[in-house]
């Protein structure tokens, strides 16, 4: 491999338990050994993200997957800034990234986050990395905003679904995004947090596509079935992420070798 190649950044969006695809696109990736020099998450992205630039197999983030249940993370709160404080979702953090700092993983990484005050887009990758992924998932109305370095923060969502830009901005030359969709058609919701996802996906429709024309590549799991609350649906969304992958990957090789990016034997295997 050319020591001089051209850096190769993967933009993991929001979703919620869609989010769950962004495992199986790394499993597919990883096997067919595309190379990956930096990871920037939105959301349940930077979830993803965050585990695996810590060094966690995907083996064990597919079965930590399987195994997550609302009420692993999920700390009910007084609801006057949020429904739930994000405090147990930032210990989950701090336990499988074993209090990493961003200077500590294995890859470089970063996480977008919106700035409540003033509607900045916020990328974080200083610092504990626990707290940051906290302040890119806190939902507006289920989550209570993060106060991180004299910021009020919520999901990085509110600006920004598929972090493109913000993986270009990094260093990335050749990005590749996944969005795990936004879904307006016959999409029966039965849950608070289906509501409020939904709404938030169809506002950022037209600003999603805007950041994802910066992207070199696109996956786009087909995850109708999967509601953003359905956490129980894992294995589901994980398998749409492989797939949809599978499907990209000549385009992703074609791409890569083109740029020197991918070794013939690599692409053999």
């Amino acid at each position: 491999m050319n020591a001089q190649r051209k850096k190769v950044g993967l933009a993991l969006g929001s979703g919620a338990a869609r989010g769950f695809a962004h495992i199986g696109v790394l499993k597919t990736l990883e096997q067919a050994k595309v190379p990956i020099d930096l990871v920037v998450g939105t959301s349940m992205g930077g979830v993803v993200g965050a585990l695996y630039c810590s060094g966690m197999s995907l083996r064990m983030m597919e079965r930590l997957a399987g195994a997550t249940q609302r009420n692993l993370w999920m700390d009910l709160t007084f609801p006057r800034m949020g429904l739930i404080s994000g405090e147990k979702l930032e210990q989950f953090i701090l336990m499988f990234t074993k209090s990493a700092t961003f200077a500590q993983l294995k890859k470089p990484f970063a996480v977008v986050a919106t700035d409540l005050g003033t509607g900045e887009k916020v990328v974080i990758n200083k610092g504990l990395v626990a707290p940051a992924v906290r302040a890119t998932a806190a939902i507006p109305a289920i989550f209570c905003p993060v106060e991180y370095e004299g910021r009020t923060l919520v999901d990085g969502a509110v600006v920004e679904r598929v972090p493109a830009i913000t993986a270009r901005e990094l260093g990335a030359e050749i990005v590749i995004a996944v969005d795990v969709g936004v879904y307006t058609q016959e999409v029966k919701v039965s849950h608070i947090f289906d509501v409020v996802l939904q709404c938030l996906d169809i506002m950022s429709r037209d600003l999603c596509r805007q950041g994802i024309s910066q992207a070199d590549l696109l996956i786009s799991p087909q995850l109708h079935h999967v509601l953003p609350g359905q956490f129980h649906k894992a294995a589901e969304a994980i398998r749409a992420g492989e797939e949809a992958a599978l499907v990209m990957l000549p385009k992703i090789r074609e791409l890569l070798r083109r740029e020197g990016c991918y070794e013939q034997d690599a692409a053999n295997t």
